[in-house]
């Protein structure tokens, strides 16, 4: 069995797709690459044909928790992690991963922080990402990291882990943890129902992952899916009164 393995998540013609391969082919210790996709067409085979990668097929309906849970049920490796073509990784990702889990055999999930990209632009510090790491720091800590409340503490307001900075210990989880009846939070939800079984999250606290911004519009069905998100989080009045106004931010 593989130790590392990175699944290049690519859909459609993504401008991004081939920087996302550069980063993860650049890493200072190699593990196995390749691509998974639902959409497959010339533009992703010829650029996997170009660096020699391996791509696999998802032949079911194309959606999000479907592709994540094909990522991880098709791979023979120890730890997965499911890249995103629009992100980027620090070229000693891989390391930090490999050197944390060796000391966290029992995690389920290690993840790392993040920076944004915003186009060309580099963003290290933000009202955004210090409100994320306030919500992920006990998660650096061992007493606190298979607690449920700390778990959903991470999750609660709004996915503070970076799903594109997850590594998966593919023995700690359990098949389809994804569902696949949503279309945009279906990584939310599978992290929130993550959180309630007897899991482990594991958070190295240094920012290895580039998550792309893209410029936000309301989206009726992301709305709806918070709602009923967090709906399941809180109490009725306090979500009534304090969080739904709120969702359309997120």
């Amino acid at each position: 069995m593989r130790k590392h393995t990175f699944v290049i998540l690519a859909y459609h013609e993504s401008d991004d797709l081939e920087e996302c391969i550069k980063a993860v082919l650049k890493q200072s210790v190699k593990s196995n690459v390749l691509i998974a996709t639902s959409t497959p067409n010339d533009y992703i085979m010829d650029l996997a044909s170009q660096y020699s990668l391996g791509v696999m097929v998802n032949k079911e309906e194309s959606n999000k928790g479907s592709d994540y849970n094909f990522a991880i049920k098709t791979m023979d490796s120890e730890l997965i992690t499911i890249a995103h073509q629009d992100d980027l990784y620090d070229r000693n990702y891989t390391k930090e991963i490999l050197k944390k889990y060796r000391n966290n055999k029992d995690a389920t999930i290690i993840f790392t922080n993040n920076y944004e990209i915003d186009g060309d632009k580099k963003i290290l510090k933000s009202k955004c990402l210090m409100r994320k790491k306030w919500f992920l720091f006990p998660l650096k800590y061992r007493f606190f990291q298979n607690k449920k409340y700390f778990k959903l503490r991470s999750l609660r307001k709004e996915k503070f882990i970076c799903t594109s900075s997850i590594t998966f210990v593919k023995k700690n989880i359990k098949e389809d943890l994804f569902p696949t009846n949503l279309v945009i939070n279906n990584d939310w939800q599978g992290l929130i129902d993550l959180a309630k079984e007897k899991t482990r999250f594991v958070f190295l606290d240094k920012k290895l992952v580039g998550y792309r911004l893209h410029k936000k519009k309301f989206d009726m069905e992301k709305y709806q899916e918070d709602e009923d998100i967090l709906k399941k989080m809180y109490p009725s009045w306090y979500f009534n009164k304090f969080v739904k106004r709120k969702i359309s931010k997120i």
